[in-house]
């Protein structure tokens, strides 16, 4: 039941294009968030805590953030677009993960879902 609250908890902040991170679109909104025009994949996912992630129409300087479902940061990674990342978090326990990639000279935030199974 938890997983299932949670799940359409995520979808929902996902649908409405809410981010978590503080700064750029916080959820208090000190700034509006602005769709972006690149995209963004993590792949595998569901994942064992190691995966990729693909940035396509973007070699802008990016941030990776990592939130647990309380909106904790669990980790950071500065990235270029276009070459995207393999990130290694098997130590985080299981569960949905939200991933958040910004651009904050854009103030572009992309948001994805993923889980650690």
């Amino acid at each position: 039941m938890k997983k299932t609250i949670l799940y359409l908890f995520l979808s929902l902040l996902a649908f409405q294009n809410v981010s978590i991170a503080g700064g750029v679109g916080d959820i208090l909104g000190a700034e509006p968030v602005v769709s972006p025009d690149w995209d963004a994949k993590i792949y595998p996912n569901p994942n064992e805590g190691v995966f990729s992630i693909m940035v396509s129409g973007s070699s802008a300087a990016l941030n990776v953030l990592v939130f647990n479902v309380i909106g904790e940061k669990v980790y950071e990674l500065p990235i270029l677009g276009d070459h995207g990342a393999k990130i290694d978090l098997s130590n985080l326990e299981k569960g949905l993960y939200v991933v958040q990639i910004l651009d904050e000279k854009r103030g572009e935030v992309r948001t994805l879902r993923m889980q650690v199974k």
